[in-house]
């Protein structure tokens, strides 16, 4: 063993601690390595930031501005509500289907998006006494994983594991190359997590389910926009005055507010109205009355559009308290806002009420918060800082048709286009990003806001580990020891060895990263034992992607264990059981399909 190959395994070990422990966010672990294969010169300044031009590091990029494309136009939330209708069905039947569903839109949009709108969607039906959510959300976030797992654009990983194949000689995945091995996997997967699902999971959610509809009624900001209904009457003639359930406590014209009566104050295109209602009303009825919902904070009374809202509850301990609602919309990411806080009534007793609620200590324990902006960060925010993450709220946004038809569109074409071998995905992909940014279906500020960064960073700083391991030949060195090991193994046998490793090893640390450190050193192994490489990089694809026996393993069971319902039991029981299903039927159909 030489040095350097001794150093690549020194800072792969000192890396899997890191990404294990989580003494690091994922992404500064692998600038970690980026820097350390750097500082030991063991790769060259242009090969440490190659990863940011990787062909698969840009596909991935564009594929996520599609996707925002598509979540924000709201044609990720138009699909779920058309199958609504559905799950009036008995639960043997709907469950299937609804996992059907997720599993196939999976395979086109990222996972994690349209797994996000259907548990929003599961949410509402369930405060809705028409489905119990707890026997539904974990077979869901399964479902999305299995689809993605189908197609070349289903996930990341599939993506940087065809790069590795490209770089290494032995040509990059077609579209649907290992789709008919992944649908066997979901046909298989279905039925075994649904009787799981029946016999293991709560039969209620264990959480506090509020209904945020009815219960609590919250205060925020709306602006009059063209077109409205409510241009040139007067307050008192709509559905913003006391006799109705949303009450109007203050007209904001410019910067000022009006202490005109209000009852007879003439509205106005762009005033801006300080209103108390109830969540239903501000999902519902700010769409037919002509309003953009603003937020609370005075400085940033923009044009937000959204479909989502989080809600939270303070808890006594949390460092918010006694906040200004400014102060604490300040301390969030710039991706989150705060869109409402419960309110309190005082407006009736006090015609001043509008400042206090700007006042240093309106942020006290048990206010309840609707937020907007990424729910998993949103609950890892909650976790840290002692909030109550309670409840998602799911609406359809009122949103132009051109704009949802061109968003579809430009999914389609990128699928179209990479799966008849037109162009390839990465030119396919970027076509179609120029299609929405061009036509105004999305805006460049939302794209950038949008994106996941992190994994970004992450594929950026793991892709020159594997260049250092071709360079020092760590690669050669680990697989020639695979080899000797496995040299009188049987090819189902090795296969299911690579895919049990990877997806053991994925259960706690990155997909992405476990498939960049195993592609390569599977690739050695295979051409030393004269096999074709191409079963034994889909056992690593498949096995990265399988994470389902913990809820670290996936951003999608991070977000359901997030959530409250679930225990680590309810995912290493049926995870565990699923995982070693499918690790029994890789080591079957992969070498008999792709050999």
């Amino acid at each position: 063993m030489t040095l350097e190959i001794g150093l690549v395994l020194g800072i792969l070990a000192v890396a899997f601690v890191l990404f294990v422990s989580e003494k690091f966010t994922v992404d500064k672990t692998a600038f970690f390595i980026l820097i350390s294969l750097l500082l030991f010169g063991i790769v060259s300044p242009e090969e440490s930031v190659s990863g940011f031009s990787d062909n698969s590091v840009l596909t991935i990029l564009c594929l996520m501005i599609i996707a925002i494309g598509l979540e924000k136009n709201g044609v990720v939330a138009l699909m779920a509500k058309r199958i609504v209708p559905i799950m009036h069905w008995p639960i043997w039947l709907f469950l299937p289907l609804l996992m059907i569903v997720v599993g196939l839109l999976s395979s086109f949009i990222a996972t994690t998006a349209v797994v996000i709108i259907f548990i929003k969607l599961v949410n509402e039906l369930d405060k809705l006494g028409k489905i119990d959510k707890s026997k539904v959300l974990l077979p869901i976030s399964f479902a999305g994983i299995l689809g993605g797992s189908c197609t070349l654009m289903g996930t990341s990983t599939n993506l940087i594991v065809s790069g590795i194949s490209n770089r290494s000689g032995i040509g990059t995945f077609s579209f649907f190359e290992f789709s008919l091995a992944g649908i066997i996997f979901i046909l298989i997967a279905i039925p075994l997590v649904f009787i799981l699902s029946n016999f293991f999971l709560p039969k209620h959610a264990e959480e506090n389910n509020i209904d945020l509809g009815s219960k609590f009624a919250y205060i925020t900001s709306v602006k009059i926009r063209e077109g409205s209904k409510l241009i040139g009457k007067k307050p008192y003639e709509t559905e913003i005055w006391d006799e109705n359930d949303i009450r109007l406590i203050k007209i904001q014209r410019g910067k000022r507010y009006l202490k005109s009566d209000l009852k007879s104050e003439i509205l106005q295109e762009n005033d801006i109205l300080w209103l108390d209602l109830t969540i239903e009303d501000l999902t519902s009825k700010s769409e037919s009355l002509g309003l953009n919902i603003l937020g609370v904070d005075q400085d940033l009374l923009e044009e937000q559009y959204t479909n989502e809202y989080h809600e939270v509850i303070i808890l006594p301990n949390s460092r918010y308290v006694n906040m200004s609602v400014k102060e604490f919309n300040e301390q969030l990411p710039d991706n989150i806002t705060v869109k409402a806080v419960n309110s309190e009534k005082d407006y009736e007793q006090n015609p001043n009420m509008i400042y206090k609620f700007f006042s240093k200590k309106f942020i006290n324990p048990g206010n309840r918060v609707l937020l907007t902006g990424n729910v998993s960060e949103i609950q890892k925010i909650a976790h840290s800082n002692n909030l109550l993450f309670t409840n998602s709220v799911l609406t359809l946004p009122n949103i132009p048709t051109y704009k949802k038809i061109i968003s579809l569109l430009a999914i389609l074409l990128v699928i179209v286009l990479s799966a008849t071998d037109t162009f390839s995905i990465l030119k396919s992909a970027l076509i179609g990003v120029a299609l929405c940014l061009f036509t105004g279906c999305i805006q460049l500020k939302e794209a950038y806001s949008g994106i996941n960064w992190q994994v970004i960073f992450l594929l950026a700083g793991m892709i020159p580990l594997g260049i250092a391991m071709k360079n020092t030949g760590t690669d050669d060195f680990i697989g020639n020891h695979l080899f000797l090991l496995l040299k009188s193994v049987p090819t189902s046998a090795v296969i299911a060895l690579v895919f049990a490793f990877t997806m053991l090893m994925s259960g706690f640390i990155s997909n992405n990263a476990t498939a960049i450190i195993l592609a390569p050193i599977v690739i050695v192994v295979a051409q030393k034992m004269h096999l074709n490489p191409k079963p034994l990089l889909y056992a690593v694809m498949f096995g990265a992607n399988f994470s389902f026996y913990t809820p670290m393993g996936y951003q999608t069971n991070a977000i359901i264990y997030g959530m409250g319902i679930y225990k680590f039991k309810h995912f290493l029981l049926i995870g565990g059981i699923l995982s070693a299903v499918l690790l029994l039927v890789a080591s079957i159909i992969l070498p008999v399909l792709y050999n």
